[in-house]
């Protein structure tokens, strides 16, 4: 309970330490808040059993902290929820796949009946742009609630940049940013999974847009370290990070985003992803100026 002397103890009621503590005898198991001197409460399961001592009964308390069990418990039920809902995403984007692809075939054929020039052909030309979104959007979906299957092919990193900005580039954290990309037109493919390679840049650029919340520069950069390796980096002017948050960022679970708004395993899945292609990323981050997510990855 974070105390060192046993007099701060004797003759204290037990409801000092734990809460509730209950007035009469509560035989079995149940659970508590442990109140923690000059530190974060904790979670307390207790157990009271009756002991007989030389004839006489007393009743003996065991406490056990149970505050980890309890987190693990609630990490649990996210991963459980986070498989669900990839089932349930890749499921929706099956289903809008279909009638997309025939809003497609069927404005294109329309489109080469109209003549260029014409309001009729401007306004086909947005119904293709905007179903072609749509496509993407839900190949993004079912990307997301595809189960990896680790099958490394060449990826187009400047490419795949491209494709995951354009999901979210309408996105309310997006439309009124400055958005800079010097991406390096030599930069050559790297053997990869182009799905999970995918989730590395729409993490990192989903970060940014939301460390921003919608005011700010976003800058990415693609370019060759050397004959073996090439940067991917991404750069934004958002609220920044110290040193105790910087180095817990990659945790599972870890998060400093408010309720319903983050999961805490973005970044942790991100870390993963490069490090099984051969990769490193650093982040280099000062409070109130921004942040700098560098990752290095393997051409072969």
């Amino acid at each position: 309970m974070g105390i060192a002397r046993a007099d701060e103890i004797i003759g204290c009621p037990m409801s000092d330490f734990f809460a509730p503590w209950p007035a009469v005898i509560r035989l079995g198991t149940r659970t508590a808040t442990g109140r923690r001197h000059g530190a974060p409460h904790v979670e307390i399961e207790i157990t009271c059993l009756p002991v007989i001592v030389e004839g006489r009964i007393f009743y003996q308390s065991v406490v056990r902290d149970i505050t980890e069990i309890k987190n693990w418990e609630g990490k649990l039920i996210q991963t459980e929820r986070l498989t669900a809902m990839g089932k349930m995403a890749g499921e929706i984007a099956h289903e809008l796949n279909n009638p997309l692809g025939g809003i497609l075939l069927y404005a294109n054929l329309v489109r080469e009946e109209i003549p260029e020039g014409t309001d009729a052909r401007a306004n086909l030309e947005k119904i293709v742009k905007l179903a072609t979104r749509c496509r993407i959007i839900a190949k993004g979906l079912l990307n997301f609630g595809r189960f990896p299957q680790n099958t490394y092919s060449p990826v187009d990193v400047n490419r795949t940049i491209m494709e995951m900005f354009s999901l979210v580039e309408d996105h309310k954290f997006f439309k009124n940013l400055e958005v800079r990309m010097q991406l390096n037109e030599h930069l050559p493919h790297i053997m990869g999974d182009k799905v999970q390679i995918e989730q590395v840049v729409l993490n990192l650029i989903g970060n940014a847009g939301e460390a921003m919340n919608g005011k700010g520069r976003l800058d990415i950069l693609t370019d060759i370290v050397d004959e073996k390796k090439i940067l991917l980096k991404v750069a934004d002017t958002g609220a920044g990070m110290g040193k105790e948050v910087m180095d817990r960022i990659f945790e599972p679970f870890f998060t400093t985003k408010k309720p319903g708004r983050g999961t805490g395993l973005g970044l942790s899945i991100t870390h993963g992803i490069v490090q099984r292609h051969g990769g490193k990323i650093k982040v280099e981050s000062i409070p109130g100026e921004g942040s700098v997510f560098d990752v290095i990855l393997p051409v072969a």
